[in-house]
This record gives C-alpha cells, structure tokens and sequence, in this order.
C-alpha cells in the first residue's frame, strides 16, 4: 500500500506529526509465516521486564517504528497483535509485511528466514489510531464499524482481536466488519475455500465468528469485498458465517450498517489505500448523524 514516490519520504518523517513513546525496545524476530504469497507475518519476542526498563505497551491500532541495524531509516509497521499477547512468557508483538523491494526495511524483513531469524531490531510504538476511541467513553458505545482496504486490515485485526479477548462493557457490543481485498496471486486455479485461507487474517477473523457464537460477548459480522473476484465464481456454498460480495465497499453498505443502531453510539474505524479512506469518510460523516466527525476514526499516514 505505498508507493515507490511515497517510499522515498522517511516513516519517521511522514508521521513525524503523530505521537511517539520516547524509548526504544530491543526485540528479536522468533517467528516467520506466510499468510500469502505477498504477506509475511513476524513475530518479535520482548525480553522480560526488569526494573530498569519500562515494560512494554501500547494500544490496539497502534504501528511501530522498526530501527534495524543495517538500515539508515525507521520502517513503520502496523502491529497485528493484541496488547495481551505482548505479556508474559511468551511475550511477543506481531507485525504482518507486505513484499515491498523499494521499501528498505521491508525488503529486510522477507529476506529468506535463516539470514534474518533471531536478529535483533530496536522499535518504539506510535500513533493515535487507537481504541478506546479518542474523547468517547467507550463503554457508551454500541456499535462499531470496521472499514478496512487491503493491508488496511492490519490495525483493525488489533482492535477486533483485542475486543474479542477484553470486552467487559455492560452490553453486547456490535461489530461491523466491511473488508475490502484483492485475490491473492495464484488464485486462479485455486478452489474459492483456499482462496479465503489465504486472504489476510479471514482466517483469524472467521476463528473469532466461531467463539462469539458461544461467547455473545460480542455480536460480529463480516462482509467481505472481493473487487477482482469474477461473478461467475461467486459462491455462498458452505460459508454461512459472512457474506461475500464481487464488487467495492458502497454508500450503500455503510447505510445499512449505521441504519441497524442507534448512529449517536455508533463508532468507525476506516483504515486503507489513500482514496478509498477519503470516500468512506466522507459517507460516515454524513450517515453518523449529530457530531458524527467525532466518531469518525481513520488511518492514512502512508
């Protein structure tokens, strides 16, 4: 999701007007897997907590500054974990990296596994797209909506996850999940089923759907927008869990999601490709009703 032109401006620059934690936390990659062939998914261990150092934390949605030691500039990754998964013995952030060769630490991050396996990188956490959402009282929410493009999953991954481990509010919260992606690379000879397995986090996603069947903390949806899916391969057969569309995110479906609730409690995570942003903003700040710019929340910093 960036550009070559975008790639030659720093991270740290381009976000150089988002808030930062000021300390640096050495980690070590521990885990390497490919969700598709364009995504890779890392997880870096954080080394137990002494009192000299600051535990660390940060807030679903949030992305890091990766400093590796052979690279001048920071990469900025959105995390895909949850604040939960980085305590304890296992502690670990999670980064999920798209094959990007103009972007230097990208191209790092998919050398082959054995050269870059337990190495050391330093990170700091940043950004202020986050639940709890900013100047609401979450607890007064009822219903949020999820609008994510692409690798624009990545924070909202964060935030669903975290919500599914950690809701205690005093009322079923409602998830609205609109997912927009391309077909994975190969996926013409593939069956529509491994076709979803391997479209990024559907398969977390739908793993989470299952335990809040039993669960009812949480009463989620999931609509998912294959835009180069063929109609002719359209098919619901044996999925009942979502829906899947052959066709962009509308007006029209962000009508019929705000239109189920009440939109004063009513919250929106919009988070993918620069354009695509623009437009679902500006449908939310129209169908949200009075205030509705509050509730609007959304990433675009690349």
């Amino acid at each position: 999701m960036t550009s070559q032109r975008e790639d030659s401006i720093p991270h740290e620059l381009r976000t150089a007007a988002e808030p930062r934690q000021q300390g640096l936390y050495p980690v070590r990659l521990t885990r390497v897997e490919q969700a598709n062939p364009s995504i890779r998914l890392l997880q870096f261990g954080i080394p137990a907590h002494t009192d000299n150092v600051q535990p660390f934390t940060f807030q679903p949605g949030q992305w890091l500054d990766v400093h590796i030691p052979s690279i001048t500039n920071a990469g900025g990754f959105t995390i895909t974990s949850t604040p939960a998964d980085a305590q304890g013995a296992s502690a670990h952030v999670e980064l999920a990296v798209q094959d990007s060769p103009s972007n230097p630490a990208a191209a790092w991050l998919w050398k082959p596994e054995r050269e870059i396996i337990n190495q050391e990188v330093n990170i700091r956490v940043g950004g202020s797209f986050t639940w709890p959402p900013s100047g609401i009282e979450s607890s007064l929410v009822k219903n949020v909506l999820l609008v994510a493009g692409g690798v624009g999953i990545n924070p909202l991954i964060s935030i669903l996850s975290h919500l599914h481990n950690e809701w205690q509010g005093p009322h079923q919260l409602s998830i609205h999940f609109l997912y927009s992606s391309r077909l994975p690379q190969g996926h013409e000879s593939l069956p529509l089923g491994t076709i979803l397995d391997q479209i990024l986090f559907v398969p977390r996603i739908r793993e989470i759907l299952k335990s809040q069947k039993q669960s009812r903390k949480l009463n989620i949806s999931l609509q998912l927008f294959l835009t180069d899916l063929p109609a002719g391969r359209l098919s619901q057969d044996g999925l009942t869990d979502f829906t899947i569309h052959s066709r962009r995110i509308n007006k029209q479906d962000i009508d019929a999601v705000v239109a189920g609730g009440d939109p004063s409690q009513t919250v929106s995570y919009i988070c993918g490709p620069p354009s695509m942003t623009d437009e679902m903003v500006e449908v939310l700040n129209g169908v949200l009703g009075r205030d509705g710019r509050k509730r609007v929340f959304y990433e675009k910093w690349w």
